[in-house]
């Protein structure tokens, strides 16, 4: 979901939360993603509940193929849980595995990312 295009981080970021600020108590978790104008994974977290649960993006390739594996996994457990007929697990493993994918930040952007959590912290 586009929610508009910011200039900065910090606006992006306060952006993400008045969306979750806006969402019913209720409402499942959304994925929200900050993108640059290339197109590359800035920031994400899931939105619930007033608030924005920011996704610590991964620190070299090595733990991206690492959690690159791990969401794969856990798709192919969601596919079986699907076809044993348990929607609510195959959902939440699905919703595990889009949490670890949105620690795929841009390598040009890991490290501002991450010290942006930290600022924000």
């Amino acid at each position: 979901m586009l929610l508009a295009r910011f200039a900065t981080l910090t606006e992006a970021m306060q952006g993400a939360i008045d969306h979750a600020e806006d969402m019913a108590p209720n409402a499942p978790p959304q994925m929200i993603a900050i993108l640059d104008r290339g197109e590359r994974l800035v920031l994400a977290g899931a939105a619930s509940e007033s608030a924005v649960a920011w996704c610590h993006p991964v620190t070299s390739a090595a733990k991206a193929r690492g959690v690159v594996h791990e969401a794969s996994q856990l798709r192919a457990q969601a596919g079986r849980a699907a076809d044993w007929r348990e929607p609510y697990l195959a959902q939440r493993l699905r919703q595990r595995a889009d949490l670890l994918d949105a620690r795929l930040v841009d390598p040009l952007w890991r490290a501002f990312a991450a010290r942006a959590l930290q600022l924000a912290a």
